[in-house]
């Protein structure tokens, strides 16, 4: 499944897939329960098939996401965790862009408003999730009141409290509790997906849906949208994630080889320079590090593994293949000619993502060793040689070798081919050290200069393979000697 893989989660979520086809999106004015003036016209609109998760991102969900990439923790978690007993609650006090920035690492990524009302409505285009019979404290939270729950509680539940509310497809808690972003932009309809509505980068206030547990049996209809800046957060707003249908079925079929890289602190960018080792001002200072545990796959994408992508889903090919057909040579070889954003899209399939430049390092480097020192190089200090990495190539015959190709070379994990071949994309920007995930630098919808990690085949000289060494590029180079791998 495309988002447990993803993103590690304690507590897996149960995917709900909706069927393509129309349904009825918005209100007539004739309803017995009045819509409001944001809700017209009523429109029939055919979707796609997709998947959304059956509840809500938990509290214990959404701190895998904080573990891992030291996002900022919701600001009434107590030292950036939540408070005991509240692991299955709805994650609150989110905002649109830190719920993007969760969907960006898990592989996953908001409904439309379109696909959150038909999840909620079905094809019968009924008023609540569960039919028009009116809401009760049977089916969910709202006007503070729920059953077994005092009158004017002002607190959200747990996530799946309500079974007797849910939707036609089995979908939990679309009425009350808490309001859901959405990704998309609050216009006026008919609703039009082509029309900016679902840019990611374009400016203007979200749509939630839902309503919340202080919310009215009017607000809590399928219908009923509202709209809140980006940076808004509140104690009743949370989300829930969905995923393209086609992607999560095909990508199934994609088999890699995965290391696991233990929690634990390690030595990130370079100390003073030495006779052995170059170091470059973006490497300093170096710093300690503490990293979540996470899996990193073996070795890069290869053309093989990318052309299942491009086949299942249409994404333009490399430049360099031929008539946009695989190279059968190449097969095993890792993926070249692709952008960052190429990356991103591959990994939004695959139910992946990019590791970070930090997870990338520790990866390469090993913990600290037990006299708090770090290695140079994947394999340890040992200058490198023909038998441990491709590097050093010139002239008209250069080219890429198989991944795997050379296991001397393999890091104190395992994980290989992180030296030489070709440099790798990792989800971070650059910035200068020291390392911080919470200042901008993992936002994926950032369009600035992206860090390079391993250097290539065509790299000239030892100083471009050590583990510490950062490049820079925008996210738009593609060429022979850029690729990447895969982290969950």
């Amino acid at each position: 499944m495309l988002y447990p893989r993803g993103a590690q989660l304690i507590d897996k979520p149960i995917w709900i897939t909706i069927p393509a086809g129309p349904f009825c999106m918005g209100s007539d004015p004739r309803d017995a329960a009045p819509p409001f003036a944001n809700e017209r016209p009523q429109q029939q609109l055919a979707l796609a098939a997709f998947r959304i998760s059956r509840v809500p991102i938990t509290n214990q969900q959404y701190q895998r996401f904080v573990l891992a990439t030291r996002h900022p923790a919701p600001g009434h978690w107590l030292d950036g965790q939540p408070t005991a007993g509240t692991e299955q609650f709805p994650v609150t006090y989110i905002s649109w862009n830190d719920a993007q920035a969760f969907c960006a690492w898990a592989g996953v990524r908001l409904p439309s408003e379109a696909e959150w009302e038909k999840a909620a409505r079905s094809e019968d285009g009924r008023w609540w999730p569960w039919g028009d019979a009116l809401p009760d404290g049977t089916r969910c939270h709202f006007n503070g009141q729920a059953q077994g729950v005092a009158p004017a509680s002002q607190s959200v539940l747990p996530v799946g409290t309500f079974p007797l509310g849910a939707s036609a497809y089995g979908v939990l808690d679309l009425a009350g509790n808490v309001w859901e972003w959405t990704n998309s932009l609050f216009r006026r309809y008919p609703y039009r997906p082509d029309d900016g509505r679902e840019s990611l980068s374009a400016p203007g206030t979200r749509v939630v849906r839902g309503g919340s547990y202080n919310h009215d049996l009017r607000q809590i209809r399928c219908a009923a949208r509202d709209e809140m800046v980006a940076g808004a957060r509140d104690v009743y707003i949370g989300f829930r994630v969905a995923a393209t249908d086609a992607q999560s079925e095909t990508q199934s079929d994609l088999r890699l080889d995965w290391v696991t890289i233990p929690a634990g602190s390690f030595l990130l960018g370079s100390g003073p320079p030495s006779a052995r080792s170059a170091v470059l001002p973006s490497e300093l200072p170096q710093h300690t590090l503490e990293v979540a545990e996470f899996r990193l796959a073996q070795t890069p994408v290869t053309n093989r593994e990318y052309a299942a992508f491009v086949q299942a889903t249409g994404h333009p090919a490399p430049a360099h293949w031929f008539a946009d057909a695989l190279p059968p040579s190449l097969a095993q070889h890792p993926v070249t000619h692709v952008d960052w954003y190429d990356a991103q899209a591959f990994c939004r399939w695959a139910g992946v993502r990019l590791p970070t430049e930090a997870e990338w390092e520790k990866a390469a480097r090993g913990p600290l060793s037990k006299t708090g020192g770090a290695a140079i190089y994947p394999w340890g200090n040992a200058p490198p040689d023909r038998t441990r990495l491709n590097y050093r190539r010139t002239g008209k015959r250069t080219s890429t070798t198989p991944v795997d190709h050379y296991p001397r070379g393999a890091t104190p994990y395992g994980v290989l081919d992180m030296a030489g071949n070709v440099w790798e994309w990792v989800s971070s920007a650059y910035a200068p050290y020291p390392y911080t995930a919470a200042d901008g630098r993992e936002n994926a919808q950032t369009n600035v200069q992206r860090v390079l990690r391993g250097g290539s085949f065509a790299s000239p000289s030892a100083d471009f393979v050590r583990c510490a060494m950062r490049s820079l590029s925008y996210p738009t180079r593609r060429r022979e000697h850029i690729g990447f791998r895969v982290a969950q």
